[in-house]
């Protein structure tokens, strides 16, 4: 499946926005209930639409990695236990989404990343992508998700659904790529922490780098790398010729994107 899929949409769901990141293990019902039934609503207005959907690990994995230092591997004698922890997590996290997209007749199935992908020293080296293809093929929506993966150099790492999604691309080509959080798009500064951040409505690839120093620091960091790593890995995307946009999963934005509205948020071109 290389040829790409005018119907074909990956959305990625941020951590952040379907867990309450500052209370370790907590999902946002709320939040991931709405944006569930928004899926659903865009899936039964347009009957072609097609979906990978992916989500990032928010309260549930990030403390467990950011305490074990799991994305640097297998370097201490308590990183085994850190990277069966940190993925217990992931996967709960992801059997929770996908538990409820089935409950609203979304025939979603979960694609675990350490089951199928290796890595080469942080990087997706090798992915077995057959089943996502089967899966598409067949009207099911795969949902991956950021997860522990094993590493050839470094024993272990971890993988963000950007990158995931950066890597898929390659073979299963979408139309769009959607990265859905709780800010609106892409700002000089981290506009939860500065009234002064100015929002940035277009990114394109060759002009990255005069942007790229705003972002270095001015969001929050997780343990794959904060707002400068995501975009970096969507660059990569839009070179391909796909076009992805960064916009806030407010009530109703996804519903409006899936239904191919744009510039809601930040796009990337």
């Amino acid at each position: 499946m290389t040829e790409k899929g005018e119907n074909l949409v990956f959305v990625k769901l941020g951590g952040s926005l379907i867990t309450e990141k500052n209370a370790p293990y907590t999902i946002n019902y709320q939040a991931i209930t709405r944006i569930v039934k928004e899926l659903k609503e865009a899936i039964d207005n347009d009957r072609h639409l097609q979906l990978v959907i992916g989500h990032g690990g928010g309260s549930f994995p990030h403390p467990v990695a950011k305490s074990f230092r799991t994305a640097e591997g297998f370097i201490h004698d308590t990183s085994i236990r850190g990277f069966a922890l940190c993925q217990n997590a992931a996967s709960t996290l992801n059997r929770i989404l996908v538990d409820l997209m089935v409950d609203y007749a979304i025939d979603a199935i979960s694609i675990q990343p350490s089951a199928c992908c290796i890595a080469s020293d942080g990087r997706i080296a090798d992915f077995f992508t057959k089943p996502i293809e089967v899966a598409i093929e067949n009207g099911l929506i795969p949902v991956v998700f950021g997860d522990c993966i094993f590493d050839t150099v470094r024993g272990g790492t971890i993988v963000s659904t950007e990158q995931i999604f950066s890597y898929l691309s390659r073979f299963i080509r979408p139309s769009r790529v959607l990265i859905v959080g709780l800010v609106g798009g892409v700002y000089t500064a981290d506009p939860q922490k500065d009234e002064n951040a100015e929002f940035i409505p277009t990114i394109e690839v060759g002009k990255f780098t005069s942007i790229e120093s705003y972002l270095d620091g001015s969001y929050s960091v997780d343990v794959t790398g904060g707002m400068v790593t995501k975009v970096k890995e969507l660059i990569e995307i839009a070179r391909r010729g796909i076009e992805c946009e960064i916009l806030s999963g407010a009530s109703g934005n996804i519903k409006k994107a899936l239904m191919g509205q744009r510039g809601l948020g930040t796009i990337i071109k």
